[in-house]
């Protein structure tokens, strides 16, 4: 039998009545099902390396609501986008300029849970500058942080609750992404990060946006669509979340700006555990049916097509 390393369910009732009664967990089920993915990994011929301890595998279970087969075929995919899009993936260091530049501008926050358990998480488009923010470097920090997020039990069991806010974003922000590049973003999203996504609140959405929200929508399950829910206003918003989790610029408690200063240190000091990411590798070419070679988005593409159109425009 493998050996798993000492894991000990340690969160409250609460999570555990989720996890049993959402994805069937139970003690005996964790047990066998990371036994079974462990020696999965192990004896796959294509992977070359892969964490094999308990968080990592019960992320990818807990995804999966502990179809180990299923959970398998994530953590493949995982790792061949981690192979396949290595300018997305690899070497994310919070010290690089370009992080603690954008870690600066505090565009993404885990402001708590709420009280299912869920992770929110506020992200506020007009804190990103695309007058400096590369596409790149955008998705570089978002699967910095998540990579750090996923790692928390809570958020692997309870999911997360995505607060979107679009006030006075800018056709320069859209402009900045190619099309085939929102098409692997909802791909990594949706089916290659182990996210179990809640909710998704869409505020204020200018009209010149819709055409992109349109077509990035295709690319979710009917399931994942009807999780979706859009609001005019902030104010609209914020009757769908308790007050104790309402920022303080809409009107709430919240400090954003000391839970940023927080997620810098825990940043800082998970460090090591994401350079340490790189080290997982995969025969990508045994797997090229699931990212195909025009998967990543051409320059061409970039600059033409509706994005490409916005990319031109001199607008603030």
């Amino acid at each position: 039998m493998t050996n798993i390393d000492q894991y000990k369910f340690e969160l409250s009732d609460q999570f555990r009545n989720l996890a049993k009664d959402e994805l069937r967990e139970d003690d005996n089920v964790r047990q066998q099902a990371m036994e079974q993915l462990k020696d999965w990994i192990e004896k796959n011929p294509y992977i070359k390396n892969c964490r094999t301890d308990s968080k990592f595998l019960l992320k990818f279970l807990r995804f999966r609501k502990f179809a180990v087969h299923q959970a398998g075929e994530a953590i493949e995919r995982y790792l061949v986008a981690r192979k396949r899009f290595p300018h997305w993936f690899q070497k994310l260091d919070p010290r690089d300029p370009e992080m603690q530049e954008i870690l600066s501008d505090t565009p993404l926050t885990a402001i708590g849970r709420d009280e299912d358990g869920r992770t929110i998480i506020l992200v506020r488009i007009n804190r990103y500058n695309p007058e400096v923010n590369t596409s790149t470097t955008i998705l570089r920090f978002v699967m910095m942080m998540l990579e750090v997020l996923s790692e928390d039990e809570e958020f692997q069991i309870a999911g997360v609750r995505v607060w979107e806010d679009h006030t006075d974003m800018s056709l320069k922000f859209l402009g900045i992404f190619g099309l085939s590049e929102i098409s692997a973003i909802m791909q990594m999203l949706t089916k290659t990060m182990p996210l179990r996504i809640r909710q998704i609140h869409g505020i204020n959405m200018p009209k010149f946006a819709l055409t992109i929200v349109n077509f990035a929508l295709t690319f979710l399950t009917a399931k994942l669509r009807e999780r979706i829910m859009c609001h005019a206003t902030v104010l609209e918003a914020k009757q769908h979340l308790q007050e104790s989790l309402w920022p303080k610029e809409y009107g709430g408690p919240i400090d954003v700006d000391a839970l940023n200063r927080q997620m810098r240190q825990k940043l800082e000091e998970r460090r090591d555990f994401l350079l340490g990411l790189d080290d997982m590798d995969i025969d990508v070419e045994h797997y090229a049916h699931l990212w195909g070679k025009d998967s990543a988005a051409s320059n061409a593409e970039i600059d033409s097509g509706m994005v490409g159109t916005f990319r031109k425009l001199n607008v603030d």
